[in-house]
This record gives C-alpha cells, structure tokens and sequence, in this order.
C-alpha cells in the first residue's frame, strides 16, 4: 500500500508541549494526533491529484464535532489542499487522505491552530418556487424527487440567497421584458425564506430595490417608489424632460425622499423576516452596484440612460438628443447605503450588511468603487463580489490574489455573491447559454460534468485558503433554475430569465446549462464535490423527543468554554405540504452544560429540528 510521509507541526503557542513529528501514514488510512490543546485547527496539505471526484478528499474530525473535508482538486503541480475549522475538545484527532484512485501524491501537511469556521457554501435559491409552479421537478443523483432546499441543505450548501424584487409583473419592467407576476416579490420571498430556515439553511437576502434585473447598467426605481414621489411633490421620475431639467434643489428633495423609502421599506422587510423566525445572516443592499443604485440619483460616474429602458448607454446606443443625463452622485449613492443599513441594523443588529460589486478578481474596479464609497462614510460589514471565470476571463488563483489584496486593504471579510460555470457547452436546445466558455480554462475543465466538478472543487479549495479566512465563502448562480420540458416544443424550456412584454411568454432560459441539476432535473456531480467539502458544523449536540402527546423537547448539550444560544424550530405544514409557519423555542446554555427547550406540539403536519445559529446547520446528535 502507497505510504505517504505527512510533517504535523503545530505552533509552539500552546501552553501544553507543542506537537512536532513526521508520521508516516497509508493512504486511506486514519492518522490519529495527539496532544493537542483544545482550540480549532486548520490542516494544509500539499498534493496533487490527475483526477477529480467526491471520494478523493482530506479530512480532520474529532470527538464531539463533525467532520471538516475538502476535495483535492486537480493538479499535476503541488497545491495547497485546505481544511478549516477542525474542532478538538478532548486533545486529539484523526486526519486522513482518502481516495479511490492512486492519483493523489502528498508531500506535507502543517496543522495549525485558528478559529471556528464557517465558511459558506450557497447558493440563489430565488427561482424555485417559479420553476415548481411550471412543473419542474428536482431529483437527486438516482432520479428520486426532492426537495431543492432539503436536498441541497443534506448535501452542504449551508446558506440559500433569497432577492427580493419590489414588485413584478407586467408593465414594471424594462418596456420589454418583466419578471414573472408573483415570483421574486415580498409575499414569495417570505416563503423561501421559510424553506430555507426550515431546511436548516442560513439565509443571505438581498434588496434589489428595483422590480425587475438590476445590475451595473441597470437600477430601475421601483414602480411604486415613482408614484409615491410622484403623490407626495409631483415630480415625475420617469420623465425625460424632467430629469433633464429639474434644479439641484429639486434633486436634493427626491433623494432625501428616496432614502427615507429605503429606510422605511428595508426596515418593514426585516421586520416581517423576523416576524417569522428567519432573519437573514446577511442582507446585501443593491445587485452588483459598481454603476451605482436608484438611476439617475445614485450613479458613480455620469452617464446616459436611455429613455425607453432606463439603462445605460454608450458609444453609438447614445442619443444626446433624447437620452437622460446621469451626472455622477456619490452622495446620493451613500445616502441609499447608509439609509438600507441603518435600516437593517434597526431590526437585526447581528445582521451583515454586504455591499456586492461585479468584476471580482479585479482589484482596480473594486479599488476606485470601495476607496470613494468610504471617504464618504459608507456603512457596510463585508464586500461582496460577482466573479465568474467566463466573464473576467481570471483562474481561481488570480481570485484569491484579488481577495487577499482587497481584504487587506480594507480589512473587510469578503463573500463571493455570484458565481457559475457550464456543465454543458449549451442549453438543451443547442444554442448557448450566458456563459461562455471559459478561455482561461478551456483546456483544463471542458464544458461537461466532470469539468464543472474540477472548477468547483479548485474553487471552494482556493477561496478556503484566503489569508487569514477572510473569504467566508461562496453563493453559486443559479444552482435551481433549471430546464422545465416544454412538451409543445421539444427541448424548448417553459422557464425563461423573464417574460416578453409582446406575447408574455417566458424568454430564454440562459442559465439551464450551468445550474446543480442537468436538463431531466437530476443532480450532477458538482453535488457530491460540495457535500465532501463542508466544515465542521460545531459542538452542539441535541435530540428531539416527540413521545408527548402536546410538546416538543429537545436536549442540547454544549461541549465549548463559551455560552451558546442553541434554537429548536417547528415548521408547521398545511395538507398540502406547504410550508405556513415557524415557531421557535431558544435558551442560553453556557460551557459544559445542557439546556432543555420546549415547544408546543402543532396541530398539523410540522418538522422539528435544532440549529446552531452559528453555524447555519442542524444540530445532530
């Protein structure tokens, strides 16, 4: 059997003897390390590996803590493998490479101490309730119906995006194109919110303060923001002739009008999450606002904007003659900001606030948005960041330099908002998706499954091994929008990016090659990929007892030196299945103790289980 010679040095800060040896190990083997003081650990290992699958990983688990892997991603020169988080209470552990191949060579590995980990592996959950309506149907490797966020949640994607457009439906669009009447608005966002809780996920949740696509050439205002400006001073934001002629004092009247909306719509948002027991972990203000937010009121740099679509034009799509004049607002930016974050913070303290910006990977397009957002005063807790290999035409490594840069410069956590990459060259009708190929990897992950896995794994690996753990982790695009057959059209999908204003039949679904479910619905291999790459959920430990005819009880045991606030969650279901309510029951437990929670057992369908708020995962006995 392949022996690998593993060096284990753990840092001499321990009050104990520091641990130092090399330990010859086998391959699929378990090597236990002992003397270790209490604490969590990162493992660095450096291999390579001609292969990529879900059984080819390297693990660290402990009494009292679940396991913390990372899939070893392909390589043919040394990389750093990177497993965070391994909890130790009881002054050892078991570390291990495993595969079912002999692809895998390792060099060294180095145990060091560091904190708890909770690195996210997510993704935008936004669409299913849209997909399921049309009939579409998640399955899961073997083809058994599932449900997308109970399935995904089992399989580690521990944090579900949820963006809330203001309102939908015909006529609040582009002119051209709207999103579909009942999706994505408060009353649906509310819903996945409560699946994502009930399927033990956290919830990143974004305001696109728009109703339809925003993004840095598009930031609509609400329709019914327009009106309420419209009622409240008469000023006609969608005019052109207005915008192109209204005085500054004017200006100044309708953004002061605007941020106090965005401070009063984002503070009743929060307030109805909270309501229902699914306050988000992080809230981000706006989608991808390097242009800026609220056109033509908060642009970063001047600009044109049409009339027709209020988007951004240049080059030979201006018309000086008709377009709207977009002059740069950065206090106007600033004052949206602050208002959504003062907002946020008014309802859920604890809560993140995330400014998200596209072009992650590259430095300068961050550094000129981040260094004039501050110096007027911005409030934000973490930068987001869009990055996908097809459209920045940057490796993984060239991400993680970039998160390395920027985290340092402006000592903020950051968390990849949007990423994708195609699991098929093009959609289920032949023609291409959104995503291109991407150049910078087209010889090393082709467009197939096996591709998509090699890019995920390197992807999760790389931005696990930021300094410092400033990376706290990954939100996929768009993991659930997938093809729904259209049985009149074959190989068209009855699911579209947004619906025609000319014949309000779904456009194209440019996504349906890149999600975490091929063309029939069935999961791909990039599941297994993020399954074997979770990190240690930490060290609660509880068991629901239903035997009482009226109440719910849990047991929690803490195994930390810290106090804990461990939560038990009822879901409770209609006949049919959907999800209505959530009820929770909480108590501080401190080090070394147990705590008993209670709930009244509902009169319907319900689930109960334990969360580690901390942790965004159930807590398992």
């Amino acid at each position: 059997m392949k022996k690998l010679l593993i060096l284990l040095a753990v840092s001499a800060l321990f009050s104990t003897a520091a641990y130092a040896d090399s330990v010859e190990i086998s391959l699929n083997e378990p090597t236990e390390i002992t003397g270790l003081t209490e604490s969590y650990y990162d493992l660095r290992v450096t291999c390579k590996n001609n292969s990529v699958d879900e059984n080819t990983y390297i693990y660290g688990v402990s009494q009292n803590h679940t396991m913390s892997s990372t899939v070893i991603p392909k390589s043919d020169t040394d990389i750093i493998v990177t497993v965070k988080g391994i909890g130790v209470t009881d002054g050892k552990c078991e570390i291990g490479v495993v595969s079912d191949n002999s692809t895998v060579t390792v060099s060294n590995a180095e145990l060091v101490p560091s904190e708890p980990n909770n690195f996210i592996v997510g993704g935008d959950m936004s669409e299913v309730n849209y997909i399921e309506s049309l009939g579409g149907k998640y399955k899961d490797a073997d083809g058994k119906k599932v449900d997308p966020f109970e399935y995904l949640a089992a399989n580690g994607l521990n944090m579900a995006r949820i963006r809330l457009s203001n309102t939908t439906g015909k006529g609040t669009g582009d002119g051209i194109y709207y999103l579909p009447e009942g999706f994505q608005d408060e009353k649906d966002c509310l819903d996945l919110a409560r699946r994502a809780k009930a399927a033990g996920m956290g919830i990143q949740f974004t305001f696109n303060y728009s109703d339809y696509w925003s993004n840095g050439s598009r930031q609509i205002i609400p329709s019914e923001w327009v009106k309420q400006i419209k009622s409240e001073f008469g000023y006609d934001i969608k005019d052109a002739a207005f915008l192109n002629s209204m005085t500054a004092k004017q200006r100044t009247e309708i953004k002061n009008a605007l941020a106090k909306i965005v401070y009063d719509y984002t503070f009743d948002i929060m307030t109805k999450l909270k309501n229902q027991g699914t306050v988000p972990e992080y809230v981000s203000l706006g989608n991808e606002i390097r242009g800026g937010m609220l056109f033509p009121f908060g642009n970063t740099y001047a600009a044109n904007m049409n009339s027709s679509r209020f988007e951004l034009v240049f080059g030979d799509d201006k018309n000086d003659s008709e377009d709207i004049k977009c002059p740069a607002d950065w206090d106007g930016l600033v004052q949206f900001i602050n208002a959504g974050y003062d907002a946020v913070k008014a309802v859920s303290p604890e809560s993140q606030v995330i400014i998200h910006l596209d072009d992650g990977s590259k430095v300068n397009k961050f550094d000129y948005f981040l260094n004039d957002l501050n110096k007027r005063g911005a409030k934000y807790d973490v930068i987001g960041a869009s990055y996908y290999p097809a459209w920045t035409g940057n490796s993984v490594e060239a991400c993680v330099d970039f998160c390395n840069t920027i985290t340092k410069q402006y000592d903020k956590d950051i968390l990849i908002m949007e990423t994708g990459f195609n699991w098929n060259a093009t959609k289920k009708n032949g023609y291409g998706g959104q995503l291109i190929e991407a150049d910078v990897y087209k010889d090393k992950y082709p467009p197939t499954q096996d591709g998509h896995a090699g890019f995920i794994a390197e992807l999760i690996n790389g931005l696990k091994g930021v300094d410092g753990g400033r990376c706290i982790g990954i939100l996929y695009w768009d993991p659930c929008m997938i093809h729904v057959e259209d049985t009149q059209n074959p190989n068209e999908s009855l699911s579209g990016w947004a619906i025609r204003e000319s014949d309000d039949k779904a456009d194209s679904n440019v996504v349906e090659n890149t999600t975490l479910f091929d063309f029939d619905g069935k999961a791909i291999k990039s599941v297994g990929i993020i399954n074997r790459s979770r990190s240690n959920t930490g060290r609660l430990i509880g068991e629901i007892n239903t035997d009482s005819a009226d109440t719910v009880t849990a047991t929690v045991r803490n195994t930390t030196q810290k106090e804990k606030k461990p939560n038990l969650y009822i879901a409770e279901y209609d006949g049919d299945g959907i999800l209505r309510n959530i009820k929770i029951s909480s108590d501080k437990v401190g080090p070394d103790s147990s705590v008993t929670l209670n709930a009244n057992k509902p009169d319907c369908d319900y689930r109960a289980f334990l969360w580690n708020g901390e942790n965004f995962e159930p807590i398992v006995k």
